[in-house]
């Protein structure tokens, strides 16, 4: 498949809107077990192989390096999954009732594998990873194999120290792998760093749980991803109310501002895919700002995407409320966003809408098809590369977590990913953006 110019694209979409407060599945979740490995071979000119398993889409052409730009890397869902060796420090071991061994949470095979696709991602020229949410499994606060790990489940005080206890081991486990390895990381808050969907209302005594403590559960997340180590935010410019902890703006470089929304706005009790009043006036304020000092480009990363219309795998198809009729859309087209990166998918879509790129993508480790954006910008040109990882794995074990459904215990990244995807974007002299080019997986949708 070879790259072919596109015009400016003017796709009519049907916004999906959640007029709840989350999702029902309909499809397994996220730890669901894969399913066919390894993965079937796709003829490169066969039409339907952007359709087909991340890991059988065919290469395409790699974009050309932009001279003096800034880089940087995202990834979502990176990992959606707890990883952490629960042997280490002097812990206490406990045993799986399971399966009769010592509980641990990672292996020599996953240690392996995550640090060959992190030393990738660390070999492009850049020290930022933005990764749009669903850090961990985050199914904390229970223990469906009673090994008794991060302590008694039984009532509501049991169940918060627990989290508490599992998330000060498996956010610094996460974030010291990215920082061995140069790499400094811009998170967003996801929905399994507040328990995984669903939230609702129900006779779930665990689901419950989730839904009261929400707020602080997002004040943990905070405390381990967004402080320094004197306990200090790392952010200066953030909102006020809800989002106060979990919501910042940051200049990455003189090309390119960051803003990182909280998208799991708390209102009447329940969860709502969407931003509260204070978060959105702030980032009307930042977007007007970032206008007057003619940033030359703004990217917005936010969990969940605009519209169901996109290539997902193993996803609970969480979608923000109203989409692109909601008012957080208008206000990033009104305040001149260039480009909206989201998660939650873990799979790749581009659209063009209102003058942004809406990018959504991301992917899952575990299931052995680990995949990120690097992304090259300059004063007037936008470039994204996406590139795929081909791995294997195995469920004769699993790894253990606190919800019964364990990750596959073997895992491997035997080789280099290929670029399964590329976009070439630049700045018109109205001030939009114009896709020059586009191939693969990051070809604009219709």
């Amino acid at each position: 498949m070879t790259r072919r110019p596109l015009g400016p694209l003017t796709a009519v979409l049907i916004a999906s809107a959640l007029g709840c407060s989350s999702v029902t599945p309909a499809t397994p979740s996220a730890s669901a077990t894969p399913d066919g490995y390894p993965p079937a071979t796709v003829a490169p000119d066969d039409p339907s192989a952007l359709e087909r398993k991340p890991t059988s889409r065919p290469p395409v052409p790699r974009v050309p390096d932009l001279p003096g730009a800034y880089r940087f890397i995202s990834t979502p869902d990176f990992l959606n999954q707890d990883v952490a060796d629960l042997t280490a420090d002097g812990r206490r071991q406990f045993v799986d009732r399971r399966t009769g061994d010592v509980a641990n949470s990672t292996n020599p095979e996953y240690d392996a594998a995550l640090d060959h696709v992190i030393s990738e991602m660390a070999s492009h020229g850049t020290d930022d990873v933005l990764v749009a949410g669903d850090l961990v499994e985050g199914r904390w606060g229970r223990d469906d194999s009673r090994t008794g790990v991060f302590g008694p489940v039984r009532t509501q005080a049991q169940r918060l120290r627990a989290w508490r206890r599992a998330a000060a081991v498996y956010y610094p486990a996460w974030r010291e792998r990215l920082e061995s390895h140069g790499l400094t990381t811009y998170t967003a808050l996801g929905d399994h760093e507040i328990g995984d969907d669903p939230w609702r209302r129900g006779k779930d005594a665990w689901v419950d749980f989730k839904r009261r403590h929400v707020p602080e559960f997002k004040k943990i997340y905070a405390r381990q991803m967004l402080t320094d180590a004197d306990g200090r935010p790392r952010f200066t410019e953030r909102p006020k109310g809800q989002a106060r902890d979990t919501a910042y703006a940051e200049r990455l470089d003189d090309n390119v501002l960051l803003v990182t929304i909280d998208v799991f706005e708390r209102r009447g009790g329940d969860v709502h895919l969407s931003v509260d009043r204070q978060q959105l006036r702030w980032l009307e304020r930042v977007l007007r700002k970032a206008r007057r000092d003619d940033v030359p480009w703004v990217m917005v990363q936010g969990h969940v995407p605009m519209t169901a219309d996109v290539r997902t795998r193993n996803s609970s198809h969480l979608v923000y409320e109203k989409g692109y009729r909601s008012a957080l859309w208008r206000a990033m087209a009104r305040g001149g966003v260039d480009v909206y990166l989201s998660g939650e998918v873990h799979d790749q879509t581009v659209r063009q809408r209102d003058g942004i790129l809406e990018v959504s993508h991301g992917s899952l480790l575990y299931r052995g098809e680990a995949s990120y954006v690097v992304g090259q910008a300059t004063a007037d040109q936008l470039v994204l590369e996406n590139h795929q990882f081909r791995g294997t794995i195995s469920f004769e074990d699993r790894l253990w977590t606190t919800s019964r459904q364990g990750a596959p215990g073997h895992i491997s990244y035997p080789g280099a990913s290929v670029v399964t995807g590329t976009l070439e974007a630049r700045r018109t002299p109205s001030g939009g953006v114009k896709v020059d080019a586009a191939d693969g997986v990051l070809e604009p949708r219709r």
